[in-house]
């Protein structure tokens, strides 16, 4: 095996700035301020560098990406020692693990949206059918008192808060079926957001009657009515309060009133 040899050759400062992605300029910067200067200079004043100053480069450029700034980065270079750099390499391991979880979690939300549009724009408008789910993980929030629900949403969003759950998650909620089955106004008993792996519950495992329906928040009222009569047209019985979420909403669509609403009933057959 050959020996990592002293590389006498050397790389004008375009080429290293190929090489390493640090803009001239900021190469020009970094000399001038005793950063990373050139191994020499030409008699016609061009810059060359060294391949040993690569690795230098390389550190630079990683300790920029997770926020360093230029005055701490030369900090350490002004001192570096094997101790310094067990330190900063520990202390920077737990910032980009932290970083790597939170977007590692920006990515499961995207996703949760995406596959929550992908399933609604299979099927058109005002669509009722059958659905066997598997359990289906959220993180549910506390039963809401009848005295607030005008800031129920809001209550839940600081109790999710509270407990370490990303605010970003799509919502859903829960609605009491027996109030509007007795003729009275919608009303929410939980809510909840779709989540991965930060659950605290599941939606049960079974059979759904499933309604995709167009109307802004909270106007889903008139949709239920046609949902119950698909159900009682089909010899089926409810056996679940309602699950409702908005999987087209104001992130996919302008005009409030053509809000996407799916809305799953748990049944059985009579």
């Amino acid at each position: 095996m050959e020996a990592i040899m002293k590389d006498i050759s050397y790389m004008p400062i375009k080429e290293f700035s190929c090489l390493t992605g640090i803009k001239r300029e900021n190469l020009r910067y970094y000399d001038q301020i005793g950063l990373l200067s050139p191994e020499f200079r030409g008699e016609n004043g061009y810059r060359y560098y060294a391949r040993s100053q690569l690795t230098t480069a390389y550190l630079i450029i990683s300790l920029r990406e997770i926020g360093i700034s230029i005055e701490e980065i030369k900090k350490y270079i002004d001192v570096r020692t094997p101790e310094k750099m067990f330190d900063l390499f520990s202390s920077q391991k737990k910032r980009i693990l932290k970083e790597i979880k939170k977007l590692k979690r920006i990515l499961e939300i995207m996703q949760l949206y995406v596959d929550m549009a992908e399933d609604a724009i299979k099927y058109a408008e005002n669509t009722i059918h059958i659905e066997y789910k598997n359990e289906d993980p959220i993180f549910l929030g506390p039963i809401i008192s009848k005295d607030f629900q005008d800031d129920s949403a809001i209550s839940f969003y600081n109790f999710a808060a509270e407990n370490g759950i990303d605010v970003g998650y799509p919502l859903g909620a829960i609605i009491d079926i027996q109030n509007i089955e007795s003729g009275k106004s919608l009303s929410v008993m939980n809510y909840y957001f779709k989540v991965k792996n930060d659950q605290n519950t599941y939606k049960l495992k079974g059979k759904y009657a499933v309604f995709y329906g167009r109307c802004a928040y909270g106007e889903s009222d008139n949709l239920y009515e046609k949902l119950f009569t698909f159900i009682k047209e089909n010899n089926l019985r409810i056996c679940s309060n309602a699950y409702e979420e908005y999987p087209l909403n104001e992130l996919t669509t302008k005009d409030e009133n053509q809000y996407c609403v799916k809305i799953e009933i748990m049944v059985e057959d009579i």
